[in-house]
């Protein structure tokens, strides 16, 4: 009996075990951004995605992406096109291409250093090559005039690196004649481009939503609409950008090989949409409608990026110096929101009051109201039954119980037939012989198996019953996301009694 008991509250204790183990490393990676509206206010908003990374990481339910890591991980998916250079910054490396095109004729090994400082400043926005003509002509220049250097200096491998990458980024139709360049640099050009025909194997297929869209490959607008296949590339990494209208997409760096087709679908509204400039991070809508109609589809976008389980949504849909902070809780994998709260808040300035309530809605660390947000509350709070730790566990681990319950209730009958059978022949001569006593104690010992047999049976079938009972209630509360605790760890509990065991569970509402 004390080893069938054991065995049952070992069961039992799988409950809490595995609940222990599902908690240990499994905080969902969150990450924080902006939403905002053209023309509203909201000088705060990267202070106020600071103040609810901190607070909501603070809770220990989940695994907060710091937003350096979350800026560096979307930019080394999509690069931001460069609206707007700073004027000092290209001047600068126009003055060392000035420089260094006198130098060409004067002293090539120094034109080298000076043209290679302007490259590399070039090359630190290389990007913007995609969607900037004007960086676009003075890369071109300092190519060539660092191949004319190098030539110059008798360092005709290095020139023809340089051209290289000139015939790679600018493609076949660049002119280059003897009006514009010295005949030797102009020959060397053409020996290079020669060499280079039989490489133009890399292939590149691009789909656009919506199609129909004008695409720009290292910033040259390529024949054809979206979508369509251009063959004969050249291999090497290159920088992609789909334009619609007045609307463009992020610039895209692929890298084309010769041997494999490289496909990419670009999404021009969720990538125009998107703002990472002037310490923002997040989407930009033109009106509160739009953000209503497409801030969960893109924010979920944005989380799959950035490799986020979740994203914490929040910002500022009115104008004034104080309006309603609007969060949402967004599900990356789901692409649903999970949560919702509208609360008062400066829009220049973090009001600490207004992060915790958001925190304490978002993160269930109290049973709070959600505030109207203009959606239903089931559709803002819901989340889907399957996905509860909880929930298979205690099915589970009922549904194991249950099946014990079944093995021990046939050994419990097998015992109680042997004990109450009629005497057998072998038994009456043992009686017969004198051996009443041992034939007697044989039964009984049967009799007490039978006893063992079926008490561990209704327990194993009581406590079954409980867990899985257990279980479809914890589905439903979590499917109508109700169920919120302060405490951690599970809901349920084994409680012993008298000639038995049952469980007892405790909801807060």
């Amino acid at each position: 009996m004390s080893r069938l008991q054991g065995c049952l509250w070992a069961l039992l204790l799988v409950v809490s075990g595995a609940a222990a183990a599902q908690e240990v490393g499994m905080e969902p990676a969150v990450a924080v951004i902006e939403l905002y509206i053209k023309g509203a206010t909201s000088v705060a908003a990267p202070d106020y995605s600071r103040s609810l990374a901190y607070s909501l990481s603070s809770t220990g339910r989940y695994a907060v992406m710091e937003r350096d890591e979350v800026a560096q991980r979307f930019k080394a998916v999509l690069i931001t096109p460069i609206r707007k250079l700073q004027a000092e910054r290209l001047e600068a490396i126009e003055r060392l291409v000035r420089e260094g095109d006198q130098l060409v004729y004067t002293d090539p090994k120094a034109a080298v250093e000076v043209l290679s400082q302007a490259r590399a400043q070039l090359e630190s926005i290389a990007e913007g090559l995609a969607a900037n003509e004007r960086l676009r002509t003075e890369f071109l220049k300092t190519q060539m005039l660092l191949a004319r250097s190098h030539l110059d200096s008798g360092n005709e491998v290095k020139a023809e690196d340089s051209l290289r990458e000139v015939i790679r980024i600018y493609g076949d139709t660049l002119e280059v004649t003897e009006r514009d360049y010295h005949p030797r640099l102009v020959k060397l050009f053409q020996k290079v481009k020669s060499q280079m025909g039989n490489e133009r194997k890399a292939s590149l297929s691009i789909e656009s939503s919506p199609p129909g869209c004008d695409t720009l490959l290292d910033g040259r607008l390529l024949v054809g609409e979206t979508p369509r296949e251009y063959r004969a590339l050249y291999p090497g990494t290159h920088h992609v950008q789909v334009r619609c209208g007045g609307k463009e997409s992020m610039i895209h760096r692929v890298t084309l090989k010769s041997d494999e087709p490289t496909h990419l679908v670009v999404d021009v509204g969720f990538e125009n949409a998107l703002t990472v400039e002037n310490g923002r991070l997040g989407l930009i809508f033109d009106s509160p409608a739009d953000a209503a109609a497409s801030s969960i589809q893109y924010a979920a976008k944005f989380g799959s990026l950035v490799n986020a389980d979740l994203v914490l949504l929040h910002g500022f849909l009115e104008m004034g110096s104080r309006a309603e902070l609007k969060a949402k809780l967004i599900d990356v994998k789901q692409g649903v929101e999970l949560r919702a709260v509208s609360v008062p808040a400066k829009t220049d300035v973090v009001t600490p009051s207004s992060v915790k309530k958001i925190v304490q809605v978002l993160a269930a660390t109290e049973n709070v109201r959600v505030a109207d947000t203009g959606e239903s509350s089931d559709q803002g709070r819901s989340r889907a039954w399957y996905r509860s730790w909880l929930g298979w566990t205690l099915t589970g681990v009922g549904v194991a119980a249950l099946a014990a319950s079944g093995g021990l209730f046939g050994s419990y009958l097998s015992h109680r037939d042997s004990a109450t059978e009629p005497w057998s022949e072998l038994e009456r001569e043992q009686i017969q012989q004198g051996k009443a006593q041992a034939v007697l104690a044989a039964r009984q010992d049967e009799a007490d198996k039978a006893i063992s047999m079926r008490n561990g049976a209704v327990i194993a079938a009581a406590v079954g019953g409980a867990l899985v009972a257990g279980g479809v209630v914890v589905f439903i509360l979590n499917d109508k996301g109700i169920m919120h605790t302060k405490k951690d760890g599970p809901a349920f509990a084994a409680v012993p009694f008298s000639g038995g065991a049952g469980v007892a569970a405790t909801f807060a509402f």
